[in-house]
């Protein structure tokens, strides 16, 4: 169900027209707890090693909201995500023209408001519905159109759109192969999907790391980090995130390692503030470096069909 059955203490918003709805429609929406019927009743469910990020997600939206809804300028860590996605958009810049835009997994919105802010018409997409009425919150008022969907990365509204992002997705679903060939499906001739996933090595280094975890350090399991209720993270190496591609039957593009310096295993000792320019200094001297070089915290993967 999209933006069309929403709800606001019990009556729907009536939004007029066919969403995607222009984001200027939604101002009076904004910091509005509107309510969205959901798409996939497994958004619903909690308690097994699929829900373990999204049932982590609902506790931090309690515990610290403040961190979850980083595109506030007030979070503590709203100067860090953003440098991390410049960072990202710097690397995907030749697709930000994109005109239609399916975010799998898009939270707050991070990369979606920025396509939303060059007019783009973005499908937004994410199992945690809280995250979702925060994208609708910062969307209102941009440039772009926009309609959501809380739903699970395996049950995608029936759209065909020029991009598929999938940012920090595919690393917490179980059947990634499957949740991409869902992704992939809704391509246009000529369409892209951008995609990153937590790589093989480096979570080990950095400051969140779990606790209990040196097995999957060392390197002696299939590379999943799993803490019930709080996180199922599935880590991989060029080959895997290669055959991931590969088995979704998409072509690879580009696979690019990111070292993602202000938050990974050089986050101790990262200055308090980079610009983009030196943040992408950085991450080249870090993959020249032979001891750093192979300890990058993201795949980045450009692919079509």
């Amino acid at each position: 169900m999209s933006l069309r059955h929403a709800t606001f203490d019990g009556q729907p918003l009536d939004l007029p027209g066919e969403p995607p709805y222009a984001a200027t429609l939604l101002q009076p929406w904004a910091g509005k707890q509107v309510w969205l019927p959901c798409d996939d009743p497994w958004v619903r469910g909690s308690g097994d090693e699929a829900h373990a990020y999204l049932d982590g997600a609902r506790s931090s939206w309690t515990d610290h909201p403040e961190y979850m809804d980083f595109l506030d300028v007030r979070s503590p860590v709203h100067d860090l995500k953003q440098a991390e996605t410049d960072l990202y958009l710097h690397h995907w810049r030749s697709h930000l023209g994109a005109q239609r835009v399916l975010d799998v997994g898009c939270g707050v919105g991070r990369l979606a408001v920025r396509w939303l802010d060059r007019g783009a018409s973005v499908v937004g997409l994410d199992p945690d519905l809280e995250s979702l009425r925060r994208l609708m919150w910062h969307a209102a008022g941009s440039k772009g159109s926009l309609d959501l969907h809380w739903s699970s990365a395996h049950t995608l509204p029936d759209v065909q759109v020029d991009l598929v992002v999938c940012a920090e997705v595919l690393c917490y679903v179980p059947d990634a192969v499957g949740a991409l060939k869902q992704a992939a499906s809704r391509l246009a001739p000529g369409g892209r999907v951008l995609l990153s996933v937590e790589a093989r090595w480096a979570w080990a280094a950095s400051q969140d790391v779990p606790s209990n975890t040196i097995d999957v350090a060392l390197g002696g399991s299939d590379g999943v980090i799993a803490r019930s209720g709080d996180r199922w993270v599935q880590t991989y190496t060029e080959d895997t995130v290669r055959a991931l591609v590969r088995d979704a039957g998409l072509t690879v593009e580009d696979v690019v390692p990111s070292h993602w310096v202000p938050d990974g295993p050089l986050e101790g000792c990262s200055p308090d503030s980079l610009s983009l320019e030196e943040l992408v200094a950085l991450e080249a001297a870090c993959r020249a470096h032979p001891v750093w070089g192979p300890l990058h915290r993201l795949w980045l993967v450009t692919a079509h069909r």
